[in-house]
Protein backbone atom coordinates (compact mmCIF):
# COMPACT_ATOMS: atom_id res chain seq x y z
CA UNK A 1 0.00 0.00 0.00
CA UNK A 2 1.17 3.48 -0.95
CA UNK A 3 1.70 6.26 1.28
CA UNK A 4 0.77 9.78 0.27
CA UNK A 5 1.55 12.40 2.83
CA UNK A 6 -0.94 15.57 3.82
CA UNK A 7 1.09 18.30 4.42
CA UNK A 8 -0.80 21.94 5.82
CA UNK A 9 -1.51 23.65 8.97
CA UNK A 10 -1.75 26.71 11.31
CA UNK A 11 -5.71 26.94 10.19
CA UNK A 12 -8.46 25.43 9.25
CA UNK A 13 -8.47 26.52 6.00
CA UNK A 14 -5.09 24.96 5.14
CA UNK A 15 -6.36 21.39 7.47
CA UNK A 16 -9.64 20.52 6.15
CA UNK A 17 -9.59 20.48 2.59
CA UNK A 18 -6.55 17.93 2.65
CA UNK A 19 -8.47 16.02 4.99
CA UNK A 20 -10.94 15.81 2.30
CA UNK A 21 -8.68 14.63 -0.09
CA UNK A 22 -7.11 12.01 2.42
CA UNK A 23 -10.67 10.55 2.79
CA UNK A 24 -10.66 10.30 -0.99
CA UNK A 25 -6.90 8.98 -1.25
CA UNK A 26 -8.09 6.49 1.48
CA UNK A 27 -11.22 4.85 -0.69
CA UNK A 28 -9.07 4.35 -3.46
CA UNK A 29 -6.03 2.22 -1.20
CA UNK A 30 -3.74 4.49 -0.59
CA UNK A 31 -2.36 5.11 3.37
CA UNK A 32 -2.63 8.78 4.14
CA UNK A 33 -0.33 10.15 6.73
CA UNK A 34 -0.36 14.20 7.99
CA UNK A 35 2.71 16.85 8.74
CA UNK A 36 2.25 20.00 9.67
CA UNK A 37 3.64 21.98 12.39
CA UNK A 38 2.86 22.28 16.04
CA UNK A 39 -0.82 24.35 15.74
CA UNK A 40 -4.23 22.73 15.54
CA UNK A 41 -3.67 20.38 12.69
CA UNK A 42 -2.22 17.87 15.21
CA UNK A 43 -5.49 17.39 16.65
CA UNK A 44 -7.76 17.44 13.81
CA UNK A 45 -5.43 14.57 11.78
CA UNK A 46 -5.65 12.83 15.18
CA UNK A 47 -9.66 12.95 15.05
CA UNK A 48 -9.56 11.31 11.44
CA UNK A 49 -7.47 8.85 12.95
CA UNK A 50 -4.56 9.72 10.69
CA UNK A 51 -0.96 9.49 12.09
CA UNK A 52 0.78 12.85 12.55
CA UNK A 53 4.20 13.89 12.19
CA UNK A 54 5.21 17.31 13.51
CA UNK A 55 8.31 19.32 12.56
CA UNK A 56 9.62 22.64 13.09
CA UNK A 57 8.04 25.92 11.26
CA UNK A 58 8.26 29.52 10.58
CA UNK A 59 5.60 32.03 8.92
CA UNK A 60 6.39 34.75 7.32
CA UNK A 61 6.03 37.83 9.34
CA UNK A 62 4.14 40.92 8.06
CA UNK A 63 3.80 42.67 11.35
CA UNK A 64 7.89 42.42 12.14
CA UNK A 65 9.91 42.21 9.12
CA UNK A 66 13.10 41.25 11.32
CA UNK A 67 11.77 37.91 12.33
CA UNK A 68 12.18 36.59 8.81
CA UNK A 69 15.77 36.71 9.42
CA UNK A 70 15.40 32.97 10.87
CA UNK A 71 12.91 31.09 7.88
CA UNK A 72 15.95 29.80 6.28
CA UNK A 73 17.43 28.26 9.43
CA UNK A 74 14.30 27.24 10.68
CA UNK A 75 13.13 25.83 7.02
CA UNK A 76 16.31 23.40 7.37
CA UNK A 77 15.69 22.62 10.46
CA UNK A 78 12.41 21.11 9.53
CA UNK A 79 12.84 20.16 6.09
CA UNK A 80 15.42 17.82 7.62
CA UNK A 81 12.80 16.30 9.97
CA UNK A 82 10.82 15.70 7.31
CA UNK A 83 13.11 13.82 5.12
CA UNK A 84 13.10 11.72 7.92
CA UNK A 85 9.60 10.53 8.03
CA UNK A 86 8.99 10.75 4.27
CA UNK A 87 12.21 8.28 4.16
CA UNK A 88 10.54 5.95 7.04
CA UNK A 89 7.34 5.99 4.95
CA UNK A 90 8.59 5.05 1.47
CA UNK A 91 6.50 8.21 0.94
CA UNK A 92 5.00 8.14 -3.00
CA UNK A 93 3.71 11.71 -2.81
CA UNK A 94 3.17 15.17 -0.78
CA UNK A 95 0.10 16.65 -1.05
CA UNK A 96 0.42 20.02 0.06
CA UNK A 97 -2.42 22.33 1.21
CA UNK A 98 0.01 25.28 1.14
CA UNK A 99 1.11 28.03 4.48
CA UNK A 100 3.88 27.47 5.76
CA UNK A 101 3.58 24.41 7.28
CA UNK A 102 3.68 22.52 4.18
CA UNK A 103 6.65 24.41 3.13
CA UNK A 104 9.40 22.32 4.87
CA UNK A 105 7.40 19.36 3.68
CA UNK A 106 7.62 20.28 0.25
CA UNK A 107 11.20 21.22 0.23
CA UNK A 108 11.86 17.71 2.21
CA UNK A 109 9.80 15.59 -0.82
CA UNK A 110 11.99 17.89 -3.46
CA UNK A 111 15.44 17.03 -2.07
CA UNK A 112 14.37 13.09 -2.32
CA UNK A 113 12.73 13.00 -5.79
CA UNK A 114 9.33 12.55 -4.06
CA UNK A 115 6.60 13.86 -6.45
CA UNK A 116 4.71 17.18 -4.58
CA UNK A 117 1.66 18.55 -5.80
CA UNK A 118 0.03 21.56 -4.42
CA UNK A 119 -3.08 23.10 -4.19
CA UNK A 120 -4.39 26.51 -3.75
CA UNK A 121 -7.62 27.55 -1.81
CA UNK A 122 -7.23 31.28 -2.31
CA UNK A 123 -8.34 33.24 -5.39
CA UNK A 124 -4.81 34.36 -5.09
CA UNK A 125 -1.81 32.41 -4.53
CA UNK A 126 -0.25 32.55 -1.31
CA UNK A 127 3.54 32.33 -0.45
CA UNK A 128 3.77 29.34 0.74
CA UNK A 129 2.22 27.82 -3.01
CA UNK A 130 4.37 29.94 -5.14
CA UNK A 131 7.46 28.31 -3.58
CA UNK A 132 6.03 25.05 -3.84
CA UNK A 133 4.27 25.81 -7.09
CA UNK A 134 7.91 26.23 -8.85
CA UNK A 135 8.64 22.64 -8.21
CA UNK A 136 5.44 21.00 -7.73
CA UNK A 137 4.78 18.23 -10.27
CA UNK A 138 1.23 19.60 -10.45
CA UNK A 139 -0.58 22.82 -9.19
CA UNK A 140 -4.49 22.52 -8.60
CA UNK A 141 -6.57 25.52 -7.15
CA UNK A 142 -9.88 26.50 -6.50
CA UNK A 143 -10.82 28.58 -8.77
CA UNK A 144 -10.55 29.09 -12.34
CA UNK A 145 -9.08 32.68 -12.50
CA UNK A 146 -6.23 31.56 -9.98
CA UNK A 147 -3.01 31.62 -12.71
CA UNK A 148 -0.58 28.58 -12.80
CA UNK A 149 -2.41 25.76 -12.25
CA UNK A 150 -5.52 23.52 -13.18
CA UNK A 151 -9.01 24.05 -11.78
CA UNK A 152 -10.41 21.75 -9.30
CA UNK A 153 -12.67 23.75 -6.65
CA UNK A 154 -12.12 23.50 -2.91
CA UNK A 155 -12.13 19.72 -1.53
CA UNK A 156 -15.13 19.42 1.05
CA UNK A 157 -15.45 16.84 3.66
CA UNK A 158 -17.98 14.26 2.94
CA UNK A 159 -19.31 14.34 6.42
CA UNK A 160 -20.49 17.96 5.96
CA UNK A 161 -23.68 16.57 3.73
CA UNK A 162 -24.67 14.43 6.64
CA UNK A 163 -25.40 16.69 9.19
CA UNK A 164 -28.56 16.78 11.46
CA UNK A 165 -30.78 19.41 12.33
CA UNK A 166 -32.44 17.50 15.30
CA UNK A 167 -29.17 16.77 16.48
CA UNK A 168 -28.08 20.36 16.73
CA UNK A 169 -31.66 21.24 18.55
CA UNK A 170 -31.14 18.64 21.00
CA UNK A 171 -27.80 18.92 21.87
CA UNK A 172 -28.23 23.33 21.67
CA UNK A 173 -31.57 23.87 22.93
CA UNK A 174 -32.86 25.78 20.06
CA UNK A 175 -36.32 25.19 18.84
CA UNK A 176 -36.03 25.85 14.82
CA UNK A 177 -33.75 27.17 12.11
CA UNK A 178 -30.96 29.03 12.90
CA UNK A 179 -28.60 32.00 12.05
CA UNK A 180 -24.72 30.13 12.35
CA UNK A 181 -22.31 33.07 13.00
CA UNK A 182 -18.57 32.07 13.17
CA UNK A 183 -15.45 33.40 12.10
CA UNK A 184 -13.10 30.78 11.21
CA UNK A 185 -10.91 28.07 13.64
CA UNK A 186 -10.01 30.52 15.72
CA UNK A 187 -12.61 33.41 16.32
CA UNK A 188 -12.51 36.94 14.51
CA UNK A 189 -12.16 40.12 17.23
CA UNK A 190 -14.57 42.19 14.36
CA UNK A 191 -17.46 40.22 14.29
CA UNK A 192 -17.78 39.07 17.78
CA UNK A 193 -18.06 42.17 19.54
CA UNK A 194 -20.40 43.41 16.26
CA UNK A 195 -22.81 40.14 17.42
CA UNK A 196 -22.59 40.97 21.32
CA UNK A 197 -23.69 44.32 20.18
CA UNK A 198 -26.51 43.27 18.09
CA UNK A 199 -27.75 40.13 20.04
CA UNK A 200 -31.07 41.81 20.70
CA UNK A 201 -31.55 43.07 17.10
CA UNK A 202 -30.65 39.41 16.34
CA UNK A 203 -32.67 37.53 18.17
CA UNK A 204 -35.87 39.42 17.30
CA UNK A 205 -35.17 37.82 13.83
CA UNK A 206 -33.38 34.97 14.26
CA UNK A 207 -32.63 32.26 17.33
CA UNK A 208 -28.76 32.24 16.86
CA UNK A 209 -25.70 30.31 17.18
CA UNK A 210 -22.24 32.42 17.85
CA UNK A 211 -19.21 30.34 17.51
CA UNK A 212 -16.89 33.16 19.05
CA UNK A 213 -13.19 31.01 19.68
CA UNK A 214 -12.21 29.83 22.76
CA UNK A 215 -11.73 32.06 25.75
CA UNK A 216 -14.07 34.59 24.66
CA UNK A 217 -17.01 35.92 27.20
CA UNK A 218 -20.52 36.62 25.61
CA UNK A 219 -23.58 37.95 27.10
CA UNK A 220 -26.89 36.22 28.03
CA UNK A 221 -29.97 36.66 26.12
CA UNK A 222 -32.74 34.09 25.37
CA UNK A 223 -32.37 32.99 21.65
CA UNK A 224 -28.89 33.68 21.97
CA UNK A 225 -26.61 30.92 21.84
CA UNK A 226 -22.91 31.34 22.18
CA UNK A 227 -19.85 28.48 21.89
CA UNK A 228 -16.37 28.43 21.72
CA UNK A 229 -15.51 25.83 19.48
CA UNK A 230 -18.22 23.30 17.93
CA UNK A 231 -17.01 20.20 16.67
CA UNK A 232 -20.23 19.06 15.00
CA UNK A 233 -19.89 22.02 12.40
CA UNK A 234 -22.20 19.52 9.77
CA UNK A 235 -25.14 19.43 12.46
CA UNK A 236 -25.34 23.30 12.81
CA UNK A 237 -25.13 23.59 9.18
CA UNK A 238 -28.01 21.49 8.45
CA UNK A 239 -30.09 23.48 11.52
CA UNK A 240 -28.78 27.09 9.75
CA UNK A 241 -31.12 29.11 7.28
CA UNK A 242 -28.51 32.10 6.88
CA UNK A 243 -24.18 31.33 7.76
CA UNK A 244 -22.39 34.59 8.56
CA UNK A 245 -18.83 33.75 8.48
CA UNK A 246 -15.56 35.24 7.33
CA UNK A 247 -13.89 34.93 3.67
CA UNK A 248 -12.18 31.98 4.30
CA UNK A 249 -11.83 30.02 0.99
CA UNK A 250 -13.20 26.79 2.39
CA UNK A 251 -15.56 27.80 5.07
CA UNK A 252 -17.26 29.67 2.09
CA UNK A 253 -16.71 26.42 -0.12
CA UNK A 254 -18.24 23.88 2.66
CA UNK A 255 -21.89 26.70 2.88
CA UNK A 256 -21.77 27.24 -0.87
CA UNK A 257 -21.61 23.44 -1.21
CA UNK A 258 -24.64 23.06 1.18
CA UNK A 259 -26.48 25.74 -0.94
CA UNK A 260 -27.14 28.12 2.40
CA UNK A 261 -27.89 31.64 2.39
CA UNK A 262 -24.69 33.02 3.31
CA UNK A 263 -23.12 36.50 4.75
CA UNK A 264 -19.38 36.82 4.47
CA UNK A 265 -17.21 39.62 6.45
CA UNK A 266 -13.77 38.96 4.75
CA UNK A 267 -10.56 40.08 6.74
CA UNK A 268 -9.57 43.26 5.23
CA UNK A 269 -5.84 43.38 3.62
CA UNK A 270 -3.46 44.39 6.80
CA UNK A 271 -0.31 43.46 8.55
CA UNK A 272 -2.53 40.12 9.28
CA UNK A 273 -3.62 39.52 5.72
CA UNK A 274 -2.77 39.97 2.34
CA UNK A 275 -6.48 40.52 1.51
CA UNK A 276 -7.15 36.52 0.02
CA UNK A 277 -9.99 36.93 2.50
CA UNK A 278 -11.87 39.76 0.33
CA UNK A 279 -10.73 38.52 -3.06
CA UNK A 280 -12.51 35.18 -2.20
CA UNK A 281 -15.45 37.10 -0.97
CA UNK A 282 -15.64 39.39 -3.60
CA UNK A 283 -15.98 36.42 -6.69
CA UNK A 284 -18.79 34.69 -4.06
CA UNK A 285 -20.50 37.81 -4.38
CA UNK A 286 -19.77 38.59 -7.96
CA UNK A 287 -21.17 34.66 -8.81
CA UNK A 288 -24.58 35.61 -7.06
CA UNK A 289 -23.51 33.09 -4.28
CA UNK A 290 -23.25 35.10 -1.13
CA UNK A 291 -23.72 38.93 0.51
CA UNK A 292 -20.40 40.81 1.44
CA UNK A 293 -20.63 43.55 4.35
CA UNK A 294 -16.80 44.70 4.55
CA UNK A 295 -15.38 45.22 8.11
CA UNK A 296 -14.85 48.70 8.06
CA UNK A 297 -18.86 49.48 7.00
CA UNK A 298 -19.71 46.35 10.14
CA UNK A 299 -22.29 47.66 12.05
CA UNK A 300 -25.30 46.30 14.15
CA UNK A 301 -27.90 47.71 11.49
CA UNK A 302 -25.62 46.38 8.74
CA UNK A 303 -25.44 43.21 9.41
CA UNK A 304 -29.38 42.79 10.88
CA UNK A 305 -30.56 44.22 7.95
CA UNK A 306 -28.04 41.79 5.75
CA UNK A 307 -29.41 38.84 7.79
CA UNK A 308 -32.78 39.81 7.31
CA UNK A 309 -32.43 40.32 3.45
CA UNK A 310 -30.74 37.15 3.33
CA UNK A 311 -34.14 35.37 4.83
CA UNK A 312 -36.28 36.76 1.98
CA UNK A 313 -34.49 35.17 -0.71
CA UNK A 314 -34.92 31.57 -1.63
CA UNK A 315 -32.58 29.12 -0.70
CA UNK A 316 -29.30 29.22 -3.26
CA UNK A 317 -28.63 26.02 -5.49
CA UNK A 318 -26.18 24.10 -4.09
CA UNK A 319 -22.21 24.16 -5.55
CA UNK A 320 -19.91 21.57 -5.57
CA UNK A 321 -17.03 20.44 -8.20
CA UNK A 322 -16.07 17.06 -5.84
CA UNK A 323 -12.80 18.79 -5.57
CA UNK A 324 -11.77 16.08 -3.09
CA UNK A 325 -11.78 13.23 -5.51
CA UNK A 326 -10.26 15.37 -8.44
CA UNK A 327 -7.57 16.46 -6.48
CA UNK A 328 -7.48 12.54 -4.93
CA UNK A 329 -6.89 11.43 -8.63
CA UNK A 330 -4.34 14.36 -9.71
CA UNK A 331 -2.36 12.81 -7.15
CA UNK A 332 -2.88 9.13 -8.24
CA UNK A 333 -1.89 9.95 -11.76
CA UNK A 334 0.84 11.69 -10.72
CA UNK A 335 2.11 8.06 -8.90
CA UNK A 336 1.45 5.77 -11.50
CA UNK A 337 2.82 7.92 -14.36
CA UNK A 338 6.23 8.35 -12.16
CA UNK A 339 6.01 4.33 -11.39
CA UNK A 340 5.05 3.75 -15.44
CA UNK A 341 8.02 5.87 -15.90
Amino acid sequence: MRTVLLAGGGTAGHVMPAIAVGEELRKMGFNVIFGGGCGMEKSIAEKYKIPFFGVRTVRFSRRNPFENFKIPFVLKQGAAEAKKVLSEYKTAAVFAKGGYASVPWALAAKSLDIPVLCHESDLSMGLGNKLISRFAAKVLTSFPETKGGICVGNPVRSEIFSGSKERAMKKYGFSGEIVLIFGGSQGAAAINECVFAATKALTAVSEVVHITGKGVSAPERKGYIPVEYADDIADLYAAAHTVVTRGGAGALAEISALGKRMIAIPLPKSRYSRGDQVENAEYYMKNGQCRVIFENELGVTELVRAVEREQMLPVRKPVNSNAARKAAEAVAEVISRRLDY
